[in-house]
């Protein structure tokens, strides 16, 4: 029993005195403590593609973003270099890219920002795209319009304009004013 004199008995009771505080400790664990705050996004994601499929099972829009970001107190997503599809009830596919979007959740409208592309097949199987610096999407109308200056560009002709209206539904572009075309 020369083991319990001394000094040689701290070694024992030390460890039994942490291990019966550690079990003793009915705290629960803390959380982390993550700030909500309207400026800081409550998600992100990097390389997403999202496809909506038409109520036949088709694909009606697809969507890639190189980063997203989602906002819950503004109600907004974020996109950097957004790439957009849409196919109307022709069959005939729009393609829409920019540099930077936001979409709003309650009206349901995406504002591109940056070299804003839309390209689309004409009916001569040819491609044309159309550049401008800022485009609006409506999806519930899906309408899409702008009051930046425009260009429209396709194998034969190019046509400048300042501001535009899109029905990607019925396939018409309309351009509002100072419309110039040449021929190329």
């Amino acid at each position: 029993m020369n083991f319990f004199k001394g000094r040689a008995i701290l070694w024992l009771l030390i460890p039994v005195a942490f291990i019966v505080a550690f079990l003793w400790d009915t705290s629960a664990p803390t959380q982390p403590n993550f700030i909500q705050e309207p400026s800081n996004p409550d998600y992100f994601l990097v390389d997403t593609h999202t496809i909506e499929f038409s109520e036949n099972g088709l694909a009606d829009r697809q969507f890639k973003s190189d980063k997203t970001l989602h906002y819950l107190f503004k109600q907004e997503t974020n996109l950097e270099n957004p790439q957009f599809s849409f196919t109307n009830k022709d069959n005939q596919q729009w393609f829409v890219t920019a540099q930077s979007a936001i979409s709003k959740e309650m009206t349901e409208e995406l504002f591109l920002r940056g070299q804003v592309k839309v390209s689309f097949a004409q009916s001569d199987s040819s491609q044309a795209i159309l550049n401008t610096e800022q485009l609006t999407i409506d999806f519930a109308t899906e309408n899409a319009y702008t009051q930046e200056a425009v260009i429209l560009q396709d194998q034969f002709y190019q046509l400048s304009a300042v501001g535009m209206s899109i029905d990607f539904y019925e396939n018409l572009v309309h351009f509002k004013s100072q419309v110039v075309s040449e021929e190329l």
